[in-house]
């Protein structure tokens, strides 16, 4: 059982790597491409991109994953195929709704450069909903390696097309420049979506045999989705303000678009480095921990260990960033102002891989609806600091940094006190 928690866990890290790093390549990629000023369009419309695609891929995948790990052998597609049904319900009412609000949304987000990218994002809503439901199947079923290789192909499909595109037609403008990134996504998508579905080849079964697991399914998927949904509308809203509370510190809107792209597009990602091996771990958690909640001692060696590597890999991102902060900045960015940032923000990661893995310890026991109740408060409270913090001239973008780091640590402790009085009641309940 280990052996197999700790060899899903490598193979997930060692394709999360590659992952990452063709995502920094690509980012590195379009910031010489694009330049600053459109990489905030992109950060604008990325905010909107995920808020669509958010209700399809945050608690269905943990709740498949957690089903068809507790169900029966000849019963396990009947989580996926009661998933798919909900993806394509879902997906018939949201594809229409997000093109028809698009200018409304390109207006809100307060730069119509966005419209373009908005309207590629539709189309990812079924496409990243089934691709998150079948991902989830494979967790379930403990085939990690047909995610990873699949994330795989999408990234490098994602980084190909838009090295292509942008190379070759150089005349773009800045909307449909800023929209290339949302396109190669929803292109790679399908490609990695295909490759899953013809290595798994499943048989389909009736809809009226998957009756029962919907119910089951929104149950569990339901708290986490409303949750992942409340904190990516306040992310996208703090998107929406950080450009104009820059504005007000005395930045003009060019430069503090550009900002936008620099700490979003370049800044962030780094400090969500070690969620590279926090990730494979969470998603290897969630079906072990099904298996293992009703036996109290295996459980708490299993997040023992989980958080021991968890805290290994905060060092060493925090470490490895705060080091490299110039080489980034200065070799591959070419942005030498951003050594200070990197620095100032190197402590978030430590802070991010364990917010992130208690997080999905809660979803594995489901104690989702606890999680909520602490996650939506820190993010509303995150959002009113950057508020306050970021149109400080002495401050600016680093306000925001300071808004992320207390915003995390007061998740972290939320999730531990809810992890903590699970376990309390569990005892109870087992000494009556």
């Amino acid at each position: 059982m280990k052996r197999s928690i700790k060899k899903q866990t490598l193979i997930l890290t060692m394709a999360n790597g590659i992952v990452r790093f063709l995502g920094m390549l690509m980012r590195i990629v379009l910031s010489r491409l694009m330049g600053a000023e459109i990489m905030g369009i992109t950060e604008l419309s990325q905010s909107v991109h995920m808020l669509a695609i958010t209700p399809l891929t945050s608690g269905l995948p943990l709740a498949v994953s957690r089903l068809t790990a507790k169900a029966a052998p000849r019963e396990r597609t009947k989580p996926l195929e009661a998933g798919i049904a909900i993806v394509r319900t879902v997906s018939l009412i949201m594809i229409p709704l997000m093109i028809l609000l698009s200018p409304l949304l390109a207006r809100m987000a307060g730069d119509l450069r966005v419209l373009p990218s908005l309207w590629f994002s539709a189309p990812c809503i079924l496409i990243l909903g089934y691709s998150a439901v079948y991902n989830g199947y494979c967790y379930g079923t403990e085939q990690s390696g047909l995610p990873a290789w699949s994330e795989l192909i999408e990234q490098t499909a994602r980084l190909l097309l838009a090295f292509v595109i942008l190379t070759t037609l150089r005349r773009l403008s800045a909307p449909w420049m800023a929209a290339v990134p949302v396109f190669s996504t929803m292109a790679a998508e399908i490609i990695g979506l295909f490759f899953v579905i013809g290595m798994l080849k499943l048989p389909q079964s009736e809809s009226a045999e998957l009756s029962r697991w919907t119910r089951p399914i929104l149950q569990l998927a339901l708290p986490t989705t409303a949750a992942r949904l409340v904190t990516t509308m306040l992310r996208a809203l703090e998107s929406i303000i950080l450009p104009k509370r820059l504005m007000a510190s005395g930045l003009i809107r060019s430069e503090a678009l550009s900002r936008l792209g620099m700490l979003n597009g370049m800044v962030m990602p780094l400090t969500l480095l070690p969620c590279i091996f926090t990730s494979a771990l969470s998603m290897v958690l969630v079906p072990r921990i099904a298996k293992e909640e009703n036996d109290p001692q295996a459980l708490k060696k299993l997040l023992f260990m989980s958080f021991l590597c968890c805290g290994f890999a905060g060092l060493l991102g925090y470490g490895a960033l705060f080091i490299s902060a110039p080489l980034f900045a200065n070799l591959i960015f070419r942005l030498p102002e951003l050594t200070e940032w990197l620095r100032m923000a190197s402590p978030l990661a430590l802070i991010f891989p364990f917010a992130h893995v208690t997080g999905s310890v809660l979803a594995s026991l489901g104690q989702q609806k606890r999680a909520v109740l602490g996650s939506i408060p820190v993010s509303i409270l995150t959002l009113a600091l950057t508020w306050l913090l970021c149109a400080q001239p002495a401050l600016r973008q680093k306000g925001v940094i300071i808004a992320q780091g207390a915003g995390q640590i007061i998740l972290l402790l939320w999730n531990l006190l809810v992890l903590l009085l699970w376990f309390r009641k569990r005892n109870e309940d087992y000494s009556l």
